[in-house]
């Protein structure tokens, strides 16, 4: 009898620890979806019920094992040692990166604390008094709805403890899936160091204008060394805007696990739904895969009832999307390519940010069938994102060229890693990975040298006041006017003042 209950209680465990990886698809959906779910509780009844049953519903789609995917890397069982490493791994890129405060934390974490503090100390929609003006809290808030929600109940300090947790578990669940699908670790340190050759074009810059400065470098990092476009190395993507990083990232892999008929549109499709709270601009070469693939193939996506069903439950995300869009025409926006000088500093942009482009190319033959389309799409997207401009910094660029980076370092890092690489072309690799580097490094070194400082309650408009900003931030703020009063309450009765907050007051002047 003993040993009976023995051998039950080593299969119970057994069990526990043989989830497969879907199992971990299911949960970072969870957490995409989470924030969503959330905002619904501030709506109106029916857009609320909508937005919930989208939330719902494409979780249960996800759950759901398409019977016609192929499933192999997905139906393993999680390994546990691995999926803790990643983790573990990911909690320490976003600590140094400035989450917790523990280190120097890169400027746009002032207007990110801000944000997370509004959020904490007050019930959304969260209102803001500007000039006389009753406006509207209105941005990307998908990282901020959950840690904010464990705020109210444990104040400012347990929302960034939350803040950490919840992007450690994003981040570490997508290292942990993209080594399943690449070849072990060193091909996940190349995704994570890999960067254009920010250094040649910083060197270049400073050699030909002067006008570069070193200390501008050093705090804005390497990659901002172009003055209209930047495509952020993924360090400087997980220290800066973690926020746009996370549902870029998780995005690409999704691709990577539809190429590989691990996933179906369908999921494609819903997550890229659920992802437009976390960041809009990211979803869009998202958008155009899954016009190509009904282009394309459409007996297989357009006839499959998964699709459809993923474009109901999809829709119902119509909410959130038009609170994204309301007001957006107040953002700067419009073509890059009007300006003389556009086509000698793109084609000088390109060639400096894209060397792995053409280094893919020129060893397609190494890259997997199902894998080269995706790479094209990718690839064609970095060369079309600089003729457009939108957002104050040109957003679009920076955070439209998420995924698409992460396809092209996905595959750049196969054809190292491969192993029957010649030994010129994978010495060729090896240089354009030590050259990229310096750009990681110096996100790296700049947070560990400098002071860190401290969390920071001060409001979203004092932030901006704090750093010398004037401009109302169209980017993050509407007239409460503008947004339907179907859609949420916009009357907010007392709008924030922040008079008894602070702001930075232990941090040193001269990085602000």
């Amino acid at each position: 009898m003993t040993s009976i209950s023995t051998s039950s209680a080593s299969d119970a465990r057994t069990w526990c620890f043989a989830l497969p990886n879907r199992a971990l698809l299911i949960f970072v959906s969870a957490l995409i979806f989470l924030p969503s779910a959330l905002f619904a509780t501030s709506l109106r009844p029916i857009p609320a019920l909508i937005l919930l049953a989208g939330c719902i519903g494409s979780l249960a789609l996800i759950a759901q094992r398409p019977q016609t995917m192929d499933g192999s890397a997905l139906d393993a069982s999680i390994d546990i040692k691995r999926l803790s490493l990643c983790i573990g791994l990911a909690c320490i890129i976003l600590v140094f990166g400035g989450e917790l405060h523990l280190f120097f934390a890169p400027l746009d974490w002032r207007t990110r604390d801000a944000v997370l503090a509004d959020l904490t100390q007050g019930e959304f929609p969260i209102g803001y008094n500007v000039a006389g003006a009753d406006y509207i809290l209105r941005a990307p808030l998908g990282m901020y709805m959950f840690p904010a929600s464990v705020g109210h109940v444990f104040g400012l300090l347990g929302a960034h403890i939350a803040l950490l947790a919840q992007n450690a578990l994003v981040l570490g669940s997508i290292f942990y899936l993209l080594m399943s699908l690449g070849l072990g670790w060193p091909h996940l340190a190349i995704l994570i160091f890999f960067s254009g050759l920010s250094i040649v074009g910083a060197s270049l810059g400073f050699a030909i204008t002067r006008e570069i400065k070193i200390e501008r470098l050093v705090v804005f990092g390497l990659d901002a060394w172009h003055p209209w476009f930047q495509y952020s190395s993924s360090m400087v993507q997980f220290f800066w805007v973690p926020n746009h990083a996370l549902p870029g990232w998780w995005l690409a892999t999704l691709l990577l696990l539809q190429t590989r008929s691990e996933t179906d549109s369908a999921t494609l499709g819903v997550s890229l739904a659920g992802a437009i709270f976390w960041s809009p601009l990211v979803v869009i070469p998202v958008a155009f895969w899954l016009l190509y693939l009904a282009a394309t193939d459409w007996r297989r996506h357009l006839l499959a009832p998964r699709t459809w069903i993923g474009v109901v439950v999809g829709a119902c995300f119509l909410p959130v999307a038009l609170y994204m869009v309301t007001g957006s025409s107040e953002i700067s926006h419009g073509l890059s390519f009007d300006k003389l000088e556009f086509f000698p500093s793109y084609i000088i942009f390109i060639a400096i940010q894209l060397p792995a482009v053409r280094f893919i190319y020129l060893n397609r033959g190494l890259v997997p069938r199902h894998m080269l389309v995706l790479f094209y799409f990718a690839a064609a997207s970095l060369l079309i994102l600089p003729f457009f401009s939108f957002g104050p910094s040109n957003d679009l660029v920076m955070r439209g060229s998420t995924a698409p980076l992460v396809i092209v370092a996905f595959v750049f890092g196969g054809i190292v890693c491969h192993p029957a690489i010649s030994r010129q072309t994978r010495l060729i690799g090896y240089a354009l990975i030590i050259l990229s580097t310096p750009s990681a490094l110096l996100e790296i070194a700049r947070n560990v040298a400098y002071p860190r400082y401290n969390i920071s309650d001060c409001t979203l408009m004092d932030a901006r006041h704090a750093m010398g900003a004037k401009e109302i931030p169209t980017n993050y703020i509407v007239e409460s006017s503008d947004i339907p009063s179907w859609l949420m309450e916009t009357k907010v009765p007392a709008p924030l003042n922040a008079r008894s907050r602070r702001c930075w007051t232990d941090l040193d002047n001269r990085h602000e």
